[in-house]
């Protein structure tokens, strides 16, 4: 329960290469399917049209953008800007990352590099702020930050847990 949001969200997304993999079958089935979703899909023939010219978001992909992880969203739009020749506008959001997608990204640089025990670590990190936050789903600033979990006050009360967990071990005994 440590490791849950403040609120119950979808996050459906929590990868630009899961992002990427998805058809368009697929990303109309998961609007369908997320409870944050409220409207109406496209017509077919209107994202065959968009399909042919991926320089831009399908009509598809405008609905689906906002419902999805802020990390993931943001790297799509980095990837918009930089295709559309926006250097400016793809600094700018490259500058605005959140330290939960940096915490994202350092991780998967380590996967890369394969040291794995590193990308643990970061992706450790990453659940931790992701744990912090009301609804990953939203850019940070969108919504009250009253409503999101202190850092120091979480880094705190889980490491009091643990070392009270050491200390007197689990009440429960296996069933944690």
């Amino acid at each position: 329960s440590e490791n849950q949001p403040v609120f119950n969200t979808d996050n459906p997304v929590r990868s630009l290469q899961e992002y990427d993999e998805l058809t368009v079958q697929d990303k109309a089935q998961l609007l369908l399917s997320l409870e944050s979703f409220k409207g109406r899909l496209p017509r077919p023939r209107t994202l065959r049209e968009t399909e042919s010219s991926s320089a831009e978001l399908s009509p598809l992909d405008e609905m689906l953008v906002p419902l999805i992880d802020e990390s993931v969203r943001r790297q799509i739009f980095i990837r918009e800007a930089e295709n559309r020749g926006d250097k400016y506008g793809a600094e700018e959001l490259k500058k605005e990352k959140s330290i939960r997608q940096l915490a994202k990204e350092r991780a998967e640089k380590a996967r890369v590099d394969g040291n794995d025990e590193l990308a643990a670590a970061w992706d450790k990190e990453a659940d931790f702020y992701a744990s912090l936050r009301a609804d990953v789903t939203q850019d940070e600033g969108d919504y009250s930050s009253f409503l999101d979990r202190d850092e120091w006050y979480e880094r705190n009360r889980r490491a009091v847990a643990e070392r009270n967990k050491k200390r007197f071990g689990s009440l429960f005994g296996d069933l944690e």
